[in-house]
């Protein structure tokens, strides 16, 4: 298996997220990195914005002290030629929206390769200042081959970005874009929407309050948004003499001839005055090796008269096929190896490529397909937006697909295909088995990955790949592919939240299992979705999926897996705000977990039945599960700290003071240990509500402002918190 040279996370903030955790992934030898949901009992709703809001759900984000500012804005290009009026105009609108108290929205448009991207990407990098609070990048992807990105998703890494822990984070669209109006009011933050294809997809993502800046790029013009105070400025070709200007810093040097000087203008254009045309044809390893420009621009008028002489029809080139013949160029001067990776990574699927990709669809020492993506990337047939991952402009896209289907053999392209998806199905399943070892069922793949640390960064920075990946294999029948690829994609979700890629991967991967015939992968896929839905709300998709996975444990004759399939039925139950409901799947689980034997699920049935008791008011039935779950628990000290909250709560209804203290801090050090904001929130507020009942006001003052600091504004726990504190009165 390649080694993995080149592992990059644009998101810094994915080292810890708290996430619960199904009761069958908690094992004695499990790792401090797993975090769990906190059913409470008395948070309702997943969101303020929510039309009915019903309860279960504590729900909690990164403290500020932990938030990492987001730079997450491309490399400006090495070789960029400045839009002086373009630039004024971006200024002067950012000014006079500022001066208005109003975010500023610019709309960059242009054709395709016109420079929009490099344009919008320098003025922000210029002007860090408009982002100091942060700098957020979306490749909108509204002109690209595949699919545009989903608004939801967007918002997802947005909030994400900004510090909000993923399960905070709401289903439905208009309630995830209230939640980042809210996050973002009141900070000065800078956003490029690149690549935006409507303007309802902008919309969507526009921050709040009114010291932020929007720059957005599109080929449309998204007249729309004049609704909404958009100023547009449009990028037109360059001129002769700045194309000129941009040739000769490409070209290192302004020529001495006026046959030289004649060339370059023709160049100009024969490529249309777009940049990404006479970047593809002027900076190729054969123009610093003395190559004229005459030469080049006899070529590239030679390539313009063949184009002119072959039929267009069912070529997706559309406006642009004028810069076609300036690929071509380019492309002729790429040497056998460097035509071949070219052409190949086309036939990746996902956004992003990477030396592991670009090894897998042309074999060779791996040094060597890294200097070929540097070629590649130095000659601008290829953007190394960040290190080490790269990015075809969507032109060049074509361009390579188009010579690919030309000069390829087909077996060579699924024998290329079938190496990458092997290759990315074997990572996955190592990533997943250092990340959950007690889980592993599956042969050895080796060890990529001696941290899970090392395998959380490579899904991490994977993601889009592997999702696409995952559609890709099931779109062409390549079933078991796809099964292998899904199974990395789950700590993503369940150590980190990632709800929604959770959802886009697992959807194929089931009706692979399905297409198969694997009638347990596909049970236990569809109870890993209902936990997906549930995380985010949706009672309704939950249960489907879940009476689709019991119907299949009970035709496999699993009774293990029905009582796990009940014990989310429960959890379903309960945080819908419905604890009567809940006790009762939950003692039917308790009763089957008895039968199997299994303690560890088990004590996990103990702990959520114990919640709920506590739901209801019944502490000491509560009490008597919670003793009972946290021997069970010796060995997986997070859920244990679990049981320890509750069971605080419980000890501190009952009178019992001095024990809920020993139990409610030993819990909140473990919580603190492992990262846990939301924990750690729980056990502050049950040691509040302790400080309560004994009547010390001042230190339960302290500890419900500890909770307040750690939630963000637009948690609905803040609600109940911030009334206790108003409960409380002046000392």
């Amino acid at each position: 298996m390649p080694p993995m040279s080149h592992m990059y996370i644009r998101n810094t903030l994915c080292s810890r997220r708290n996430v619960e955790s199904p009761s069958h992934a908690h094992h004695p030898k499990s790792t401090p990195s797993r975090h769990d949901n906190h059913l409470t009992g008395h948070v309702h709703g997943t969101s303020l914005q929510a039309g009915a809001i019903h309860g279960g759900v504590h729900i909690s984000a990164v403290t500020s002290s932990n938030q990492v500012t987001p730079r997450q804005l491309p490399t400006p290009t090495a070789v960029y030629l400045d839009r002086p009026q373009q630039v004024a105009r971006i200024n002067a609108a950012i000014t006079r929206a500022h001066s208005r108290d109003r975010n500023a929205l610019i709309v960059v448009t242009g054709p395709a390769g016109v420079g929009k991207s490099a344009l919008a990407t320098h003025f922000l990098h210029a002007n860090a200042d408009l982002g100091r609070e942060g700098q957020l990048f979306v490749d909108l992807r509204g002109f690209s081959s595949g699919p545009s990105t989903d608004p939801h998703e967007v918002l997802e890494t947005l909030l994400h970005a900004m510090g909000v822990d993923l399960r905070s984070i709401p289903l439905d669209l208009s309630a995830r874009a209230a939640w980042w109006r809210s996050t973002t009011s009141g900070k000065r933050i800078a956003l490029l929407l690149d690549n935006a294809l409507s303007g309802a997809q902008v919309r969507t993502l526009l921050p709040g309050g009114g010291h932020s800046t929007v720059i957005v790029t599109s080929r449309a013009h998204l007249t729309g948004l004049r609704m909404d105070g958009a100023d547009f400025v449009e990028v037109a070709p360059m001129p002769v003499d700045e194309g000129v200007e941009l040739l000769s810093r490409l070209g290192c040097g302004f020529p001495d001839t006026d046959d030289e000087r004649s060339a370059m203008r023709r160049i100009v254009d024969l490529c249309a005055g777009l940049p990404v045309a006479m970047c593809a044809v002027a900076i190729g390893d054969s123009a610093y090796r003395g190559r004229s420009w005459k030469r080049i621009e006899r070529g590239l008028r030679n390539s313009e008269d063949r184009l002119a002489r072959l039929s267009m029809a069912g070529e997706p080139w559309g406006p642009e096929v004028s810069v076609r013949g300036a690929f071509d160029v380019s492309y002729e001067m790429l040497n056998a190896e460097q035509a071949r990776l070219y052409r190949r990574l086309a036939w990746h699927p996902g956004p992003d490529l990477t030396t592991l990709i670009a090894s897998c669809l042309v074999p060779g020492p791996q040094e060597e397909v890294d200097a070929l993506l540097t070629d590649l990337s130095r000659q601008a047939l290829l953007l190394e937006y960040l290190p080490g991952r790269y990015r075809f402009h969507d032109l060049l896209h074509l361009h390579a697909a188009a010579k690919a289907r030309k000069e390829e053999p087909p077996r060579d392209h699924g024998r290329a295909v079938e190496e990458l998806l092997s290759t990315f199905g074997d990572l996955s399943i190592a990533a997943d088995a250092v990340l959950r070892p007690y889980a592993r069922t599956t042969t050895d793949v080796g060890a990529p990955f001696t941290t899970q640390a090392e395998a959380t960064a490579w899904l991490y920075s994977e993601r889009e790949n592997l999702a696409a990946l995952i559609d890709h294999a099931v779109e062409t029948g390549r079933f078991a592919h796809a099964l292998r690829l899904v199974e990395g994609m789950w700590p993503l979700f369940l150590h980190h939240g990632h709800a929604s890629l959770w959802l886009r991967a697992v959807a194929p991967a089931i009706n692979a299992a399905r297409a198969l015939g694997e009638r347990r992968t596909e049970g236990r896929l569809l109870n890993k979705r209902a936990r997906g839905h549930r995380l985010l709300g949706r009672s309704r998709e939950a249960l489907a999926d879940l009476d689709r996975a019991e119907a299949i444990w009970r035709e496999l004759g699993d009774l293990k897996r029905i009582a796990l399939t009940r014990q989310q039925r429960g959890t379903v139950a309960l945080q819908a705000g419905r604890p009567q409901e809940a006790i009762a799947h939950f003692r039917r689980t308790l009763a089957m977990d008895e039968k199997t034997e299994d303690e560890h699920n088990m004590a996990i049935t103990l702990l959520m039945l114990g919640r709920a008791y506590l739901a209801v008011g019944l502490a000491e039935q509560a009490l008597s599960h919670l003793e009972r779950a946290l021997p069970l628990l010796t060995g997986d000290p997070y859920n244990q700290a679990r049981a320890r909250v509750a069971l605080g709560s419980a000890l501190s209804v009952l009178g019992q003071s001095s024990r809920a203290r020993q139990e409610l801090d030993s819990a909140l050090e473990v919580m603190i240990e492992h990262g846990s904001v939301s924990g750690r929130c729980e056990a502050l507020e049950a040691l509040g509500d302790l400080a309560v009942g004994l009547g010390d006001t001042g230190t339960a003052r302290e500890l419900y402002e500890q909770v307040l600091g750690l939630l963000p504004p637009t948690d609905p726990a803040r609600l109940r918190v911030e009334q206790r504190l108003a409960g409380l009165g002046r000392e």
